[in-house]
């Protein structure tokens, strides 16, 4: 006789396994769909370095075409484990990462949402501190000022150095970079992901006063607390009079909108009449980059234009343009908004102009390079100004480590200043390729690369600064950093 309580398991294990199979056929084509998105984002990323980066072309650095193959054929062989638009994302970041230039960049514009452990950390000196708590969270929260020593047993340090930066940024040699990877301690970021990352159970973190303690953290999925918290805050641009002849200078902002070119009209009408001053403050925090003219028109206000003269004159630097349609496609979109925001007879709208119709003729001459006409920008000068016609009182410069691009190039010429004072935090850095130009990858995400390079930079590639003052607090707290330089003086 017939058992049937074994029929009845033998047809729960069939259906079971039918189950399976027919899952496992379920989940197969989204996860190549995934993998056949990164392999293309990838090969379109790879073919754009390879037309229009200067580095693929550049015989005086013959390491970069090196990565560019290698390091797509690794990140290649990484796509294979791609399972989700996340994954695809991640390794998109391992291949840019390892060009270690802050100008080559991707945006994704659906990514999802990023997790965190309830605090983060920021780099103060060599320690990990914690910087932010949230209110309310599972489990309890290491207090604000503590430092995080571990993480499943493997040093802070070391875990952000071997499993983050790989992803997010492999220049470990430069202080500011410490800076960016801290928050990643704790923090699951959706613009910066990591491929198949291990999220930390718990942490040894030493309290404020001393005592050394195991917390266990409870990952949770933001619910909009983290955009200002990570988010760098931008000190509106402008002149303030503190009294007695000193003047905290906002040099925030370099990439103005044509809304806000009237009031840096206004700050260099300002600066342009500060007769008085005894000690000058520009102050750079907040400030990533843009247009080196703005900068140069600080300068300008504050000294003159010979000084931004001298400065052009006794610099050997010159800029070389990768001559490729992405150039100049990227010169014209450049002159639409030029002309729309200073007209057609502006000196900036004339430079581009001439620029752009040289990139055209390169192109139909089949020219590798374009060389750019000089101009009265800033262009990375280090020689020390001696004219006794400058300002004659005390000169500070306030950084933060998101400075580079066009915000170093200011620095270049305030640090060439005799007597100058450099306060904050160590700066960022490029390396010798700069000027951006962008296009939209397969999947939608919108990938940027530089189409420039300069030639005889006295700053090195990948170089910064650091200051003679390191602030140990909030950068971004500009009352606490105002007291700090101020009481030097």
């Amino acid at each position: 006789m017939f058992d049937m309580s074994v029929l009845k398991d033998a047809i729960t294990a069939v259906i079971a396994s039918v189950a399976v199979v027919s899952a496992v056929y379920a989940e197969e084509p989204p996860r190549a769909a995934w993998v056949d998105r990164a392999e293309r984002d990838l090969a379109a990323v790879h073919q754009l370095i390879a037309s229009a980066h200067p580095g693929t072309i550049d015989k005086q650095n013959s390491g970069f075409t090196a990565w560019t193959e290698q390091g797509y054929r690794q990140a290649r062989q990484l796509a294979l484990r791609v399972n989700s638009a996340r994954d695809a994302q991640a390794v998109l970041g391992f291949y840019i990462s390892g060009f270690k230039d802050g100008h080559v960049g991707v945006y994704h514009p659906g990514k999802g949402q990023s997790s965190w452990a309830g605090f983060l950390a920021d780099m103060r000196g060599e320690r990990f501190v914690v910087t932010h708590v949230a209110q309310a969270w599972p489990v309890p929260l290491p207090p604000i000022d503590s430092e995080v020593l571990s993480c499943d047993g493997k040093a802070a340090r070391g875990v952000l150095a071997d499993e983050i930066s790989p992803y997010i940024d492999r220049r470990l040699n430069l202080k500011s970079t410490w800076h960016h990877l801290a928050s990643h301690l704790t923090v699951d970021d959706a613009s910066f992901p990591v491929l198949a990352r291990k999220r930390a159970g718990h942490c040894l973190i030493v309290l404020p006063n001393g005592v050394q303690q195991d917390f266990a953290l409870s990952w949770q999925e933001d619910r909009g607390q983290l955009k200002g918290l990570l988010t760098q805050p931008q000190p509106r641009q402008g002149v303030t009079n503190l009294g007695g002849g000193r003047y905290w200078v906002h040099a925030s902002n370099f990439a103005p909108s044509a809304d806000e070119n009237a009031a840096l009209e206004s700050m260099l009408d300002q600066l342009r009449h500060m007769d008085d001053a005894k000690l000058i403050v520009l102050d750079t925090r907040g400030n990533r980059g843009g247009n080196s003219l703005v900068g140069a028109r600080i300068l300008s206000a504050l000294w003159g234009e010979p000084f931004v003269e001298r400065l052009g004159r006794s610099s050997h630097s010159y800029a070389m343009w990768r001559v490729s349609p992405l150039a100049l496609a990227t010169l014209s979109s450049a002159l639409t908004s030029i002309e729309s925001d200073y007209g057609k007879h502006s000196d900036p709208y004339k430079f581009v102009s001439g620029m752009r119709d040289s990139m055209s003729a390169a192109l139909v001459n089949k020219d590798d390079w374009l060389r750019q006409a000089d101009t009265p920008s800033l262009d990375q000068n280090h020689a020390k100004v001696t004219d006794q016609e400058t300002f004659k009182g005390q000169l500070v410069l306030v950084t933060d480590s998101y400075c580079a691009s066009a915000c170093l190039d200011f620095a270049d010429a305030v640090l060439a200043v005799p007597g100058v004072t450099h306060f904050g935090l160590s700066t960022s850095a490029d390396t010798l390729y700069i000027d951006i130009g962008s296009q939209v990858l397969p999947s939608g995400a919108q990938f940027w690369l530089p189409l420039k390079v300069w030639r005889g930079r006295a700053r090195g590639n990948n170089q910064g600064y650091d200051p003679q003052y390191v602030f140990d607090g909030d950068i971004n707290d500009t009352p606490a950093v105002q007291k700090w330089v101020l009481g030097h003086f």
